[in-house]
């Protein structure tokens, strides 16, 4: 039979049949959109860490190749620092650069002076002066040759006299200022 009491019964369970529906429906979006988000949250995060991984390998292939172009340089840096107590390495490098360009040289070294540059070892630094009898040509071959010695020294400056008809051309006296840097021993 067909009463209002059966249609409402059969209206109320369809009723809670869709909400039923409804609400797994609902619950089952939420939990997809989290999923979602935590997937796309997983994507981007891998993403990140690609970039971060790609950036960092090309910065270990910069690095390696910098250490392949150092190689043993470092060795000779810390080579060049000669000890302030014993500077007849470089005093015999002089003599032998003279000796090599055919010139007279007188040299005095002072004593040496505490540094305030920053270094992994203290640094120390030692003025000396260079009287050179030689023409400029001579001495233009010495200071090439000087350049390229192995220690850490520069030249302050230098003076050329000459009492040659051609003037400093001719066979000149050469002096000239430097400070040669070295390690402290303590």
């Amino acid at each position: 039979m067909f009463t209002v009491k059966n249609l409402l019964i059969l209206i109320g369970r369809h009723a809670i049949v869709s909400l039923i529906v409804v609400s797994i429906t609902v619950i089952a979006i939420f939990f997809i959109s989290k999923e979602v988000e935590r997937i796309s949250d997983s994507v981007a995060l891998n993403h990140r860490l690609e970039s971060e991984l790609k950036k960092r390998t090309e910065l270990l292939e910069a690095l390696k190749n910098d250490v392949q172009r150092i190689g043993t340089n470092d060795i000779q840096i810390d080579n060049a620092f000669i000890s302030s107590e014993d500077i007849s390495g470089f005093i015999n490098t002089l003599d032998n650069l003279a000796q090599k360009e055919s010139i007279t040289q007188v040299y005095r070294f002072e004593t040496p002076i505490p540094s305030s540059m920053s270094a992994p070892f203290p640094i120390s630094t030692i003025s000396y002066s260079d009287s050179l009898t030689t023409n400029v040509s001579s001495f233009s071959n010495y200071l090439k040759e000087f350049e390229k010695l192995p220690y850490f020294t520069k030249i302050d400056g230098f003076n050329i006299s000459s009492q040659d008809k051609t003037g400093w051309l001719g066979t000149s006296t050469i002096s000239f200022r430097a400070t040669l840097y070295t390690k402290s021993i303590q």
